[in-house]
């Protein structure tokens, strides 16, 4: 894994970097890796929600160039899809669309697959969880 890294766009604040940590967690937790392959930033991107991809972290509201190690694929995601959501309905965390380790049918397959490349199995991913124990 990579060391943590703000887009080049996203000033290196206080918020900013407390924001990044906890990203990072969460794509880790997932199973993500930000792209290995180049991202070319949009040009004039701000924070006012430019449609572009970005290489590193870049706030909750742009999409983050990752990788998803358990099936390979390129995805292009808003870190606030992939965050916890709580309250009255809560929103569980899920793999990207057309993941074939995504949903209850392929827990043991996606339980597997996080011990073969060495990341613990998450503790919300009940379903693998079980998968496991059985």
């Amino acid at each position: 894994m990579t060391t943590p890294f703000l887009s080049t766009f996203l000033p290196d604040t206080t918020r900013n970097r407390e924001s990044l940590a906890a990203a990072w967690l969460r794509m880790l937790e997932l199973g993500y890796t930000p792209r290995t392959t180049p991202v070319t930033e949009p040009e004039g991107c701000t924070r006012t929600r430019c449609a572009g991809v970005h290489h590193g972290y870049p706030g909750s509201e742009h999409r983050w160039a990752l990788t998803d190690l358990l099936c390979g694929e390129d995805i292009d995601v808003f870190y606030s899809h992939m965050r916890e959501r709580k309250g009255v309905k809560p929103a569980p965390p899920r793999r990207h669309k057309g993941c074939p380790y995504s949903g209850p049918g392929n827990a043991a397959k996606r339980a597997a697959r996080y011990l073969e490349l060495g990341l613990a199995v998450p503790d919300w991913d009940t379903d693998a969880r079980a998968a496991l124990a059985a």
